[in-house]
């Protein structure tokens, strides 16, 4: 081989590799959210609530940052992975000190045929409630596992937890049509059944409309049972989408006590965009709890109650990444409705206001 025929070798050879490496990356990202927050409904001492105003990490959205990337392996098939924390921006520490990516961390392939991946993972419910819940998904609404801003809570969550470790996750769309399926394994030696999950997703989009549903069951160390079930849909028309919902947890767990072992809420909502930069939201929440148990699992009847909440928020954006905030949330409780709802012990309405800002990068 004469040294043309070398050099011609060498460059080839370092072509495709430079191509390859161009088929192959990683992105760093994240946002930082901080508001002002007022509430009335601060605990004081047991029973007895007061005002309070504070700087909220993620009045919206949790502050939080991520690294995700993918690489081509040919025949349309990517090896993807995907890892993310989340930070308290008023103090700047981990919002989990046993966790170096609490939100999510997983790895896995994506293709044609959808995207599956093991690791950490969201729960079909946060995944369907985030795109259904007409206030951005936001902490300052009922459904809201978005933001860290402490107000009044449904009790899905405290049930069912918004993410899973040791779980396969499948999620697959084509032409309107969603679809997914998620696995949590136990672990627990001499029984596959303990403390594992199983949830599964539904949807279709086209003509403005969006329908979505969920389902996802996880059980305890003893078998004992939680279901959650979202169905839902959207539709836009214009600069409006409206927003209907409708969510239940049923659940068996003793350690559950202070919560109804059913919960449910409806919601209907709107966001108007009347400029370009400006976006108005609008919810409103029914929610019931019944069934409630103590710790030990004894009925505890005086802690069934309902709940309405109105949402309300004004989004401006400044820029591609930045956007400013305002929102106010007020929660008129009904019967033993506190648990879930205000941790203070108020039982008659809790009021909540925030004004942020929030940047993506």
């Amino acid at each position: 081989m004469n040294n043309k025929t070398l050099v011609s070798t060498a460059a080839l050879l370092m072509s495709a590799g430079l191509a390859q490496a161009q088929q192959s990356s990683v992105t760093v990202y994240g946002l930082i959210d901080a508001a002002l927050q007022t509430t009335n409904a601060a605990a004081v001492s047991p029973g007895v609530s007061g005002t309070q105003h504070r700087l909220s990490s993620g009045g919206i959205q949790g502050s939080r940052y991520g690294f995700k990337g993918s690489e081509d392996l040919g025949g349309g098939l990517k090896a993807v992975f995907d890892l993310e924390n989340q930070f308290d921006v008023s103090t700047g520490q981990n919002k989990s000190s046993s966790q170096a990516f609490s939100r999510k961390a997983d790895v896995g392939i994506s293709g044609d045929f959808g995207r599956l991946t093991a690791g950490r993972h969201t729960i079909f419910s946060y995944d369907v409630q985030d795109e259904l819940d007409p206030v951005q998904f936001a902490n300052f609404t009922p459904l809201g596992n978005s933001g860290d801003a402490p107000v009044a809570k449904f009790a899905d969550y405290q049930v069912l937890n918004a993410r899973r470790d040791n779980s396969v996750k499948y999620s697959f769309s084509a032409g309107g049509l969603s679809a997914g399926l998620m696995y949590a394994f136990g672990e627990v030696a001499g029984n596959s059944s303990a403390n594992s999950s199983l949830g599964g997703k539904l949807g279709y989009a086209g003509a403005g409309f969006k329908v979505l549903a969920s389902v996802d069951q996880v059980k305890d160390a003893k078998g004992a049972k939680a279901l959650g079930s979202t169905l839902g849909a959207t539709y836009t028309y214009g600069d409006v989408t409206g927003f209907v919902g409708y969510v239940q947890v049923k659940n068996d767990f003793q350690a559950a006590g202070g919560y109804g072992q059913t919960n449910s809420v409806w919601w209907l909502g709107a966001r108007y965009a009347p400029l370009p930069a400006l976006a108005l939201h609008l919810g409103y929440y029914d929610q019931k709890q019944s069934d409630t148990t103590t710790a030990a699992g004894l009925a505890q009847p005086t802690a069934d109650g309902k709940a309405q909440t109105l949402s309300l928020l004004a989004d401006y954006t400044l820029s591609k990444r930045s956007d400013v905030y305002f929102s106010l949330q007020n929660s008129w409780l009904k019967d033993g409705m506190v648990a879930a709802m205000s941790p203070s012990g108020r039982r008659d309405q809790v009021a909540s206001a925030l004004l942020g800002i929030r940047h993506k990068f």
